[in-house]
């Protein structure tokens, strides 16, 4: 029989698990009524460049010292498995070229190439990120570009990687995207979703925030893209959400190879 200390303990833990579905609710109505529509006016009238370029200036995405610093999603077990993943995927296709749309602080390029032997284009649409990698990277394998991947020519290359890019993009923006990726045999798009969300592709206007804040997530195969779409990897985060990587193949995007 339980003491009445173990008791009290228990009855607390109860009230403590039935006050955190409240919590969240309360969070995502904070969320929803007031901090998502503050970071959308601040971005409303910037264009790609000016969005991204303030994100890193101001820290958006948090502060670990560095000029540039893409987010806690750019470190820690997720990209170790991720970079494993990707690894093994240009080994057994034969992969000798890869272009990153959206490299951001390189930190997860630089961790594939560690391990991988191939010619690594890193693209990003912030001028001042560029110019420091180009100053700062010395690997001959290695070269960045500037652009923005929704409208400027890209590179050509055997893999593309874009990795937690489109969850800051609207919906008009990824399918311009999706549509200028025409130098590649294979496109892996990873993006955290929820594992049960309560719409897909929710749109939403360019920015540093992500349609998980609204239970929503970029999947390429429901509308507005309904894209032909292979589930190759998943990294689960929480019961509840994870990093989802899909395959698309130079034939799913109803191109013909040159």
């Amino acid at each position: 029989m339980p003491s009445e200390s173990q008791s009290g303990l228990s009855e607390s833990s109860n009230k403590a698990k039935a006050f955190d579905p409240l919590l969240n609710r309360l969070r995502r109505w904070y969320a929803r009524v007031w901090h998502i529509p503050r970071i959308h006016r601040t971005y409303r009238s910037k264009n790609l460049a000016e969005t991204f370029g303030e994100v890193y200036r101001t820290k958006a995405w948090g502060d670990n010292g560095t000029p540039f610093f893409s987010g806690g999603g750019s470190r820690g077990p997720v990209v170790e498995k991720y970079c494993a993943f990707v690894v093994q995927f240009i080994g057994d296709r034969q992969v000798q070229s890869v272009v990153d749309i959206g490299c951001g602080d390189f930190t997860v390029g630089r961790q594939i190439l560690e391990a991988a032997d191939v010619r690594y284009t890193g693209v990003d649409v912030v001028p001042e990120l560029i110019q420091h990698h180009q100053n700062t990277v010395h690997d001959p394998r290695v070269g960045f570009l500037c652009a923005d991947a929704t409208r400027d020519p890209l590179p050509s290359a055997d893999l593309c990687l874009i990795r937690q890019v489109f969850q800051h993009l609207s919906n008009d923006e990824i399918s311009r995207a999706l549509a200028n990726l025409t130098n590649f045999l294979w496109i892996l798009v990873s993006e955290e979703v929820p594992f049960e969300p309560t719409s897909y592709n929710l749109d939403k206007p360019h920015g540093p925030d992500v349609r998980g804040f609204q239970g929503s997530g970029v999947f390429l195969d429901q509308p507005p893209f309904s894209m032909a779409v292979t589930e190759v990897w998943r990294f689960t985060f929480t019961p509840h959400s994870g990093l989802r990587t899909v395959l698309l193949e130079h034939r799913a995007l109803g191109l013909s190879s040159s």
